[in-house]
């Protein structure tokens, strides 16, 4: 599992099939429409959509429901559980890093099973708006959607962290 770095390696809760995941991965991993990303910047002159892609997406330049489940296989080795992420935020606190605390913010819930998209993202990155057409992609705090045991960030005397 990757450690969650500001914008950079990002925390990503995925539903998929009814179950609930995290993931700790690179943020490029989610824009769900390279070919959409893609085209934003060669209307701009710039690169094509191969430019983009990493390992983990190649051929599948729009992810979708239909190949999530290829997806979640190949980002498996980033999965992390909220017992994991609730350490590793402790433990970041403790070491009196409190701007640090920012790393730990959830950036994306994707549901698959509703195809809905959201992004608390913190930089003005957009990826909202990268989501294939059947798609709904928003921009809001997408935390209390978050079912109760997957809330890392609430500690064993019901307190959340962000807060602390």
């Amino acid at each position: 599992m990757l450690e969650p770095i500001y914008a950079e390696n990002v925390i990503v809760g995925v539903i998929h099939k009814k179950q609930f995941q995290w993931y700790v991965t690179d943020r490029e991993l989610w824009y769900l429409d390279y070919v959409k990303f893609a085209q934003a910047f060669e209307n701009e002159g710039d690169l094509a959509v191969d430019e983009y892609i990493e390992p983990e997406r190649k051929g599948m330049e729009i992810l979708s429901g239909e190949n999530a489940e290829l997806f979640l296989k190949r980002i498996q080795s980033y999965k992390a559980d909220a017992a994991t992420l609730l350490k590793l935020f402790e433990d970041k606190i403790e070491s009196g890093e409190e701007e640090d605390v920012l790393d730990f913010i959830p950036s994306f819930l994707v549901d698959c099973d509703q195809k809905v998209f959201y992004s608390l993202f913190p930089e003005p990155a957009s990826f909202e708006e990268y989501v294939p057409s059947d798609w709904k992609g928003t921009y809001e705090d997408f935390t209390a959607l978050i079912p109760e045991t997957e809330k890392y960030w609430i500690n064993k005397d019901g307190e959340s962290l962000f807060e602390l």
